[in-house]
């Protein structure tokens, strides 16, 4: 398959994405929160994790979802308003003369999966260093854990915008692990690396490995990395 000539706005490619999800994901809309309402959430978040000097709370009081900036890298956390996994963590210890602040993590979940992002100061750390670490991370978490093969012709134009500049080079593995389907994607920006794990229930294990996960990754790097969301992809030799 082809990625088609000239640009491609990365909204469009989410939204198609979605759409490819909606028979697994079709569920009753939720009412509209109160204004105001995901944004004392984010407060709350960072109360909880004594954060508020690491994040800033950019939600706005009419947003239905949170969004926390990590005020070092950059990285925009977003969390669905409500889930019961929400969390934001700030690690201590890490690299030597490491600052606070330059180890965390956010954790969301929804009808599309759970998602938690990592993200640590990591000077002179390589891609596959990255990749290595947490891939084994994964491996010692979940010594059962059955490595995920692309079905056979699998080549959404999703999964070929991480192959192609100007996004960062990333690595990403799939497992089955419990009857869950779970990721581990790696990618090294600037001084940061980024560790992005993924988890859905097994049955939808095609399209969250070719549409929903891809999607959520490639929206990661495209925000962290600063790239214009509107990318013009080489065709697939």
């Amino acid at each position: 398959m082809k990625v088609p000539g000239g640009p491609i706005a990365l909204t469009a490619l989410l939204g198609a994405a979605a759409l490819a999800a909606a028979p697994a994901l079709a569920q009753v809309t939720a009412p509209p929160a109160p204004p105001g309402e995901a944004r004392a959430e984010g407060d709350a978040l960072l109360a909880q994790a004594a954060a508020s000097g690491v994040f800033d709370n950019i939600t706005t009081d009419e947003a239905q979802d949170i969004k926390l900036r990590h005020k070092a890298s950059g990285l925009v956390c977003e969390f669905n308003a409500g889930a019961p996994s929400n969390r934001v963590v700030v690690f201590d210890g890490g690299q030597e003369g490491a600052k606070r602040g330059d180890d965390i993590a956010c954790s969301t979940d929804g009808e599309v999966g759970q998602r938690t992002i990592y993200v640590a100061r990591t000077p002179g750390r390589t891609l596959n260093d990255a990749f290595a670490h947490d891939l084994a991370e994964v491996k010692r978490s979940h010594p059962g854990a059955v490595d995920y093969a692309l079905p056979p012709g699998t080549d959404s134009p999703i999964l070929q915008l991480l192959d192609t500049p100007p996004l960062p080079p990333s690595r990403t593995a799939r497992f089955i692990v419990d009857h869950q389907f779970t990721t581990v994607s790696s990618a090294v920006v600037k001084d940061w690396s980024l560790e992005f794990r993924f988890t859905c229930p097994e049955d939808r294990q095609e399209v969250a490995a070719d549409s929903l996960q891809p999607a959520l990754w490639v929206t990661i790097l495209t925000q962290i990395s600063g790239v214009s969301p509107n990318l013009s992809p080489k065709q697939a030799v």
